[in-house]
């Protein structure tokens, strides 16, 4: 099943905050989509007045636009990739570049050879930061550099679904038996598309193109695990393989 790609807390600390989290939300006055949502602008805008403030954030940032021929890795949560710029609005982690990455990328004109971006365009808002970000990403890319998406694959649980079994859907990495608080087929497919509020749309290969395609995109291939149009770029995790769809867009 698809996770939020920020979610590195360690198990410990995980129970813990669920268990405050269910003492906690019954009494605020705002929903927990809504506290999540707050959370998150906080954050970010956070992370955004840091960069520009702190003149040695701001000096980092300025080394960043004057790089060439990088591979940046997008969202990477705590999972950074050696010889890869690796940006990520929760800068906790060794190797990680703080910043919001939903509009744009710290990158210059023409300056990166490859970007990838594993499960996170889901998580964003379709009319607005998906073409923003992706017309980013092409003007940050090389000539013939690569764009590397990875996403949850809507249409193979559409299909999955359809063939009426359980058997199907657990091909696709879905727990037997389904997890309590998911309990039908049709919970399944839900939370691929929703994931209690994280992701805002789902995405097959025909739609994904459509929005690469707008953002100026040429050259749009749907690829697979681990092989990628640029090789460096197909660093995939394995807990994603199975559920999910490669595509790579060259400028």
């Amino acid at each position: 099943m698809t996770e939020n790609p920020h979610a590195r807390t360690a198990p410990a600390a995980s129970t813990l905050k669920q268990r405050i989290g269910r003492l906690l939300f019954p009494r605020l006055p705002i929903t927990r989509f809504l506290f999540d949502q707050l959370r998150g602008e906080v954050w970010a805008r956070l992370t955004t007045a840091r960069n520009t403030v702190l003149p040695w954030r701001r000096r980092r940032f300025a080394r960043l636009r004057r790089m060439r021929h990088v591979l940046v890795n997008v969202a990477c949560g705590g999972r950074t990739l050696d010889g890869f710029v690796n940006l990520d609005i929760y800068d906790t982690d060794d190797g990680v570049i703080g910043c919001d990455t939903r509009r744009s990328i710290p990158i210059g004109d023409e300056c990166a050879d490859g970007i990838r971006i594993e499960h996170f365009v889901e998580h964003l808002e379709p009319r607005e930061e998906i073409p923003a970000l992706l017309r980013d990403c092409h003007r940050a890319l090389a000539p013939d550099g690569v764009l590397r998406i990875i996403v949850p694959d809507a249409s193979r649980f559409l299909q999955a679904y359809a063939a009426g079994t359980d058997e199907a859907l657990r091909k696709l990495g879905v727990p037997d038996p389904f997890p309590d608080d998911l309990p039908t087929r049709m919970d399944i497919v839900n939370h691929v598309f929703r994931q209690w509020h994280e992701h805002y749309w789902a995405y097959d290969f025909e739609t994904l193109a459509h929005r690469l395609r707008a953002a100026g995109f040429g050259r749009i291939e749907q690829t697979s695990y681990r092989r990628s149009l640029l090789a460096p770029l197909g660093a995939d995790r394995e807990e994603h393989a199975v559920e999910s769809l490669y595509v790579d867009a060259m400028k």
